[in-house]
């Protein structure tokens, strides 16, 4: 009887010391490279402890949670829409990415802050501080502002706020995004599409006029070119005739001398009583 007894307490004893180890094995939690823990009390007053737990394995008891915050940054595109209105009422939908980091000396202050998970800050109370940014803002600007290169001004002024309201916590954004097209009313559209085309009527209509001018500027550098080439053309023949007529001037005798070599040798058949003859001075 007492060897049977002996035996039940020791295959109490094997399977405590086998739940205890599974359960030990299975408290086991690892923070990973690039992650910060926030090692949290279930039933303490405070909810979090003041140490933040660096990667390693760590043990968690029954009455304690670890949240892992990663530290490198984190990129995320919200599938579902923001809203906003214009201050002409111009209601206007897109959808939004945001690239973000945490401090890690802050993970402790994150979670007594929101008491969630990276996730669930992400998807709810981050997404919730752009929207409302997002309605402030877009309501100082009328819908032709936003179409004409407003969209960039209104991400700056968004970011801004979210850094002041979040970096205090931990929390840096780095930069927010807009992940599709804004989408306008179907009269903003319209409009929009109409001044697109009024702009490309006017491009087309410059160019055609700058067109015609260059055309019309070559054609006048053609004349110009013609115009100097006959005058070159002019004062060289001028010239000729000058250097031919001073030449003439200065030796007489080769205007005689051209006209004998151009001579037939036959005498004129009428001449007057006082005419002398052809090539013969007469003294």
């Amino acid at each position: 009887m007492s060897n049977l007894k002996n035996a039940t307490i020791g295959s109490v004893a094997a399977v405590a010391v086998t739940v205890g180890a599974i359960y030990a094995f299975l408290s086991l939690t690892t923070v990973p490279a690039g992650y910060v823990g926030v090692r949290v009390n279930l039933y303490a007053d405070k909810g979090v402890d003041n140490e933040v737990i660096g990667t390693g394995r760590y043990f968690i008891g029954i009455n304690e949670k670890l949240y892992k915050f990663p530290t490198f940054n984190q990129l995320t595109n919200y599938e579902e829409s923001f809203s906003f209105q214009t201050s002409d009422a111009m209601d206007v939908l897109a959808r939004v990415g945001v690239e973000y980091n945490i401090a890690p000396e802050k993970a402790a202050l994150i979670f007594q802050t929101y008491r969630k998970g990276i996730e669930e800050i992400t998807n709810i109370n981050l997404r919730q501080y752009i929207s409302d940014a997002l309605i402030k803002h877009a309501a100082s600007m009328d819908i032709n502002e936003l179409t004409q290169g407003g969209k960039t001004a209104l991400l700056d002024s968004v970011l801004k706020e979210l850094r002041s309201k979040l970096d205090p916590v931990g929390i840096r954004v780095v930069k927010l995004s807009w992940v599709t097209d804004l989408r306008y009313p179907e009269q903003v559209k319209e409009s929009i599409n109409a001044k697109i085309e009024a702009t490309q009527r006017a491009l087309l209509r410059e160019n055609e006029v700058a067109q015609s001018r260059a055309e019309a500027q070559k054609r006048i550098e053609e004349a110009r070119g013609i115009a100097e080439s006959t005058r070159l053309r002019a004062q060289a023949e001028a010239d000729a005739i000058a250097i031919k007529a001073k030449a003439l001037r200065d030796n007489p005798d080769v205007m005689q001398l051209n006209a004998i070599e151009k001579w037939d040798g036959k005498l004129p058949t009428m001449m007057t009583g006082n005419a002398p003859l052809p090539f013969i001075a007469i003294k």
